[in-house]
Order: C-alpha cells, then structure tokens, then sequence
C-alpha cells in the first residue's frame, strides 16, 4: 500500500500539478503551481482548442469566446494599364485597426489568375524596374500556347457561342505565367495591433494584365489583448 502512494504521488509531481492550482495561459498552454510557492511553466496536452485537462478546457474556451476574432472581407482595387504595382497596405492596416486585432496574423490572397501579392518596396524607379523586367522576362508578343484563340474553346454557355467568346477574349499567357512565377498570397503577423512589416516594406498588388477592377480577399485572424 505505502508503495503505491509513493508511485502515485511520483506520478503527481512528475505532471507538474501536485496540489497546487492549474492556470490557464493566453497561448492556450498552462501553469502548473504548487502550495509552496514553486511554479514549473509547460504545455499540459493542450493542441488548438483541444486540452485533456477539463480545467484547460473551459478556460480555452471561455478565453476565445471573448477574445477571438476570425474576419474576411474583400477589397476593391482600380489597376492601371499592362503591368501595374498597387500599394494596398493602407487598405489592410485599416482593415486591422477597424476590427481591434492585437495579437495574430493577416492573409492577403490575389482572387485573380492575372495578378499577384508581394511584399516589397514601392519606391517609384523601383517599381519601374520591377515593370521592365517582368515584361522581359515573360514578353507579350511570345508565341504562346495559351493565345491560341482560335484553336479554344469558350464556355459552353457563353452568349453567341466560340466566336463572341475569342472576340472579347485578351492574349494575356505572359501574364498568367507571371503570376504563377510572384505568387498570389501573402501573410503578415499582428503584433500589438500593427502589422509587422519592415521599414521599407508594403503589400502590393501586381496588376498584370490592366487596367481592370480586382478583389482582393484579406482575412485577419488573432485576439483583442
């Protein structure tokens, strides 16, 4: 008998708990506190919203039940013509400070197959470079594949079938190579109620087949402390 105490409160103390009180912490893991004083800090099987410790449990819950924010909304941008840099990070800071986020991170998606999201600088020589090499690197007038109209078809429900589609079609591959090459999402940390950017950094949109009217989708995620 006198063995198993011992075994059990080996096991006891080994988990941290002993007799003192579990604390929730704001990252979702736990304290572990005993009567004298002595207080050992460690993840106590808590993943996400999940814990094994009833106590962390509730906690957790109660803690995202009122602090927790998941918000996406949709951005408008006007481009400008052929390859366009569009600064849109005073649209998503907005968007952060509107909905009180503190602390999590913010998602930047391009909805557009002729688009893209970078993070980078938007000094104006720069952002010439970047619209001159872009075109080198992917020339309009190259013979691709894609910008053979007349060998594709439209969708089977377009009004006035094939040719009204190919009428009003662009030749535009360049501009899906490139953003398939830039990439069409970016992600941003929230730290203190501000994007954790760079000195010299911005979200920009890349129009690359412009002028037209884009979305852009912006999903914050985080707490209000």
């Amino acid at each position: 008998m006198r063995q198993r105490r011992r075994m059990a409160m080996a096991t006891t103390m080994a988990m941290g708990v002993g007799s003192g009180t579990v604390h929730v912490r704001a990252g979702g893991g736990m304290e572990a506190g005993s009567a004298g004083g002595r207080r050992g800090r460690g993840w106590v099987g808590c993943a996400g919203r999940t814990c094994r410790s009833a106590v962390g449990r509730a906690g957790v819950r109660k803690q995202a039940a009122a602090h927790a924010r998941c918000t996406y909304e949709e951005v408008k941008v006007e481009t400008l013509k052929g390859v366009a840099l569009h600064d849109i990070t005073p649209q998503v800071r907005g968007l952060v400070e509107r909905l009180g986020v503190r602390q999590g991170t913010v998602t930047v998606l391009s909805r557009h197959t002729t688009t893209a999201v970078v993070i980078n600088e938007m000094e104006g020589r720069l952002v010439d470079d970047t619209r001159q090499y872009l075109l080198r690197l992917a020339p309009p007038g190259f013979p691709y594949l894609h910008n053979d109209l007349h060998v594709r078809s439209g969708p089977p429900d377009w009004p006035g079938g094939d040719e009204a589609w190919r009428a009003q079609e662009p030749e535009n591959a360049h501009s899906h190579l490139l953003s398939m090459l830039l990439g069409n999402s970016e992600s941003v940390p929230v730290v203190d109620g501000q994007l954790a950017l760079g000195t010299w950094q911005s979200l920009i949109l890349v129009e690359l087949d412009g002028p037209r009217t884009r979305t852009v989708g912006v999903q914050v995620v985080g707490h209000d402390d």
